[in-house]
């Protein structure tokens, strides 16, 4: 689990781009070494940070220096820091500039609506769903161009062969435990469970045990007396070997997400899914099968969708990949976004 959705998109791009004899470049922060591959030309910014203000001067001129010896004539954003300050720089340059938006526009905080703004201000905008998409409506100006395109799975890693087997009764929560990802409500909905369910099924939780909220589900678990339902597996890259652990992958984020690959993720690998009805979890499954969807408020519309997963798992399996391939496959959103390149550059 230590390259996030965002990065992966930014490989995908990168490595699709360089099949097609595209020269490329990712310019990223020291932190961000996970990104590190030998098919990939990365710059990382040395001590620098995008988000440090003193550092904003020497980016800029590192960026300037890179755009000449390299002859680069259009820059990608992928996160709000850069886009604060780069895009006007950029534009000075002649430089086109393309944008994506990953999350919900959120207005609460008037600096902080400002701040998120500026990612559309870019020549092109990307937005990873119609849910995002639609959340930035009002503030989309006529001359503004946009597109969606959603995050892309790459369907030849997550791909298995395994078959489902009743022995293996695992209930998997693809991400690290944290306050809005719902693992505590999907323990305080297991404890509602039937009987022959808490006997046949264990949920298997992501977890290094370290951060506060990890704390907090371990305990939810100890005054419970859950530990015999419940098996963790330590952050890992390769999450694929999970899925094929798994009869049933459970998305149970208690705030709508912009994308959700896990629900992807799963399908691809022919697992079966079930997740919240909104946001971008409720955009890939009501095109798919909406039966796998929920109320993330009811338990009995929770367990309906559990209950179907289960007693549906070669159905459900049997059309998912197709279903992923044609929809949210890595190919499919490389394809499009250098469309947009190629648009802007011509």
């Amino acid at each position: 689990m230590g390259i996030g959705g965002v990065e992966t998109g930014v490989r995908n791009i990168a490595e699709y781009l360089n099949k097609k004899k595209i020269r490329n470049f990712i310019l990223c922060e020291s932190s961000k070494k996970n990104l590190k591959s030998n098919k990939l030309d990365i710059i990382y910014l040395k001590n620098l940070s995008f988000k440090n203000l003193l550092d904003q001067r020497q980016i800029k001129i590192l960026l300037k220096k890179l755009i000449k010896q390299k002859k680069i004539n259009l820059v990608h954003i992928s996160s709000r820091a850069p886009a604060f300050f780069l895009i006007k720089f950029l534009k000075k340059l002649d430089i086109k500039v393309v944008t994506s938006v990953h999350n919900k526009y959120k207005s609460k905080n008037f600096l902080k609506r400002w701040y998120n703004n500026h990612l559309l201000q870019g020549d092109h905008i990307i937005f990873n769903s119609y849910f995002v998409r639609d959340s930035y409506e009002r503030l989309l100006l006529r001359h503004m161009k946009s597109s969606v395109i959603s995050r892309g799975i790459d369907i030849t890693h997550f791909k298995s062969k395994k078959h489902f087997n009743n022995k293996i009764n695992y209930l998997f929560v693809p991400s690290r435990i944290s306050s809005w990802k719902g693992h505590d409500l999907l323990l305080d909905y297991f404890l509602q469970f039937p009987k022959k369910y808490k006997e046949k099924y264990k949920l298997l939780f992501i977890s290094s045990h370290s951060s506060n909220d990890e704390i907090k589900v371990d305990r939810i678990i100890k005054n419970n007396n859950l530990n015999k339902n419940i098996e963790f597996i330590k952050p890992t890259l390769d999450i694929k070997k999970i899925y094929e652990l798994s009869s049933l992958v459970i998305n149970i984020s208690i705030r709508p997400e912009g994308f959700g690959r896990t629900v992807s993720e799963a399908l691809s690998m022919s697992c079966p899914v079930i997740a919240p009805n909104m946001g971008g979890t409720k955009e890939q499954l009501e095109n798919f099968n909406s039966k796998l969807l929920f109320d993330i408020k009811s338990f009995k519309s929770f367990f309906r969708a559990l209950e179907y997963a289960i007693n549906n798992h070669k159905e459900v399996s049997k059309n998912a990949r197709s279903f992923v391939k044609e929809s949210y496959s890595a190919d499919l959103m490389c394809k499009n976004t250098l469309e947009i390149y190629q648009n802007l550059i011509d």
